[in-house]
């Protein structure tokens, strides 16, 4: 199990210092809107993965006229006490584990597992293929450090081919060569991409189809990989190199993938409803949850943001029933009177108002 038994932040958003004790179960955090609630519990989010669920901008993670914002945590994870930290700069991120700096961010990553639930998630299912790819390399690459790896060397190439393929479209180069190297760099780092999501995607439909009947009543989820790539891959990039220069970008590979989510082989965001698909996205997560514990690499924390103002009482207790009786729960709220605290047997409240802790209440 993990989880955070101490959060300290220094200019984080509208905290300029928090130091707060949370409990190893459920944290109710409460407050109006633009409060600082939502941020939070993105800074256990940006701590875990190096990046924030809401943001690409660093900057704005750090308070105003600041120069850098800090998160600090004693963790426990799966009986290793451990402290961590992250500091956001302009010149970039740095992360500590035990005083220990991480050169490379992708080697820090999954030492604290989190999973979030948001209004985001939303897009997951509705948004663009980008969206889903996201999804599927935070995922992967809490559970698989070599999946990050992979996909770090992929997209330097990508960088790199596409430079040149830049540089052949206004004539500053002429060498092919090069551009066959770099697409069979792409090709090999590729495979292993997509062999990777494809394990994944398997088994996590397994668990997914089954939380969502549960959720829902309904049984006809499926979840497939939509490569872009496939068959003869050399063969394929090179049907495509005279495309690729013109545009000066690589249309094929798993940058370019997409997965699909039907229910009865028909496109889900085609045919479901609004609240079809917000039930599709907390299965997603509730899966992932189930994918961790089945691969011994400890329950993650879970992080729930407004999520479940927008649910009545029996789907809230559904979820509960899914997840852990031992992860540590953020629930963030605007206000308590949309939850049923009878089914939360100890839980820990806190009320944030413009960046501060005005109030603790620890019950049962």
């Amino acid at each position: 199990m993990h989880s955070i038994k101490r959060l300290r932040l220094r200019n984080y958003r509208l905290y300029e210092t928090l130091d707060i004790e949370l409990s190893p179960g459920i944290n109710l955090i409460t407050g109006d809107n633009a409060q600082g609630k939502t941020s939070l519990i993105e800074a256990i989010y940006v701590l875990a993965l190096s990046k924030s669920h809401k943001t690409a901008l660093d900057h704005v993670l750090i308070k105003r006229d600041m120069p850098f914002a800090k998160i600090t945590a004693e963790a426990d994870l799966n009986g290793r006490q451990s402290t961590m930290e992250m500091i956001v700069s302009e010149e970039g991120k740095k992360a500590r584990f035990n005083n220990t700096e991480y050169r490379r961010l992708s080697d820090y990553i999954g030492l604290l597992k989190v999973v979030m639930f948001a209004p985001e998630d939303l897009n997951i299912i509705k948004g663009s293929p980008a969206e889903r790819r996201r999804f599927l390399d935070l995922e992967i690459g809490q559970v698989d450090r070599h999946y990050l790896h992979h996909l770090t060397q992929y997209r330097k190439i990508l960088k790199e081919r596409n430079e040149h393929l830049k540089a052949l479209q206004k004539k500053k180069s002429t060498d092919k060569v090069l551009l066959e190297v770099l697409s069979d760099q792409l090709i090999h780092y590729g495979r292993k991409i997509v062999k990777a999501r494809r394990e994944f995607l398997t088994t996590l439909e397994e668990k997914l189809q089954i939380i969502y009947q549960d959720l829902s009543g309904e049984s006809n989820l499926t979840v497939r990989y939509l490569p872009s790539l496939e068959g003869d891959e050399k063969q394929k990039y090179d049907a495509k190199q005279p495309l690729d220069i013109l545009s000066g970008t690589t249309t094929l590979g798993p940058h370019r993938d997409d997965c699909g989510l039907y229910f009865d082989s028909e496109d889900l965001r085609k045919v479901a409803s609004q609240g079809q698909i917000r039930t599709v996205a907390l299965s997603l997560k509730l899966a992932v949850i189930e994918l961790f514990e089945s691969k011994k690499k400890g329950t993650p924390i879970i992080l729930l943001d407004d999520v479940f103002s927008e649910l009545d009482t029996s789907r809230q207790k559904n979820i509960l029933n899914h997840l852990s009786k031992d992860a540590q729960i953020f629930i963030t709220t605007t206000t308590v009177s949309h939850i049923d605290l009878d089914m939360l047997e100890t839980y820990k409240l806190f009320n944030v108002e413009n960046g501060q802790i005005k109030g603790v209440e620890t019950h049962g």
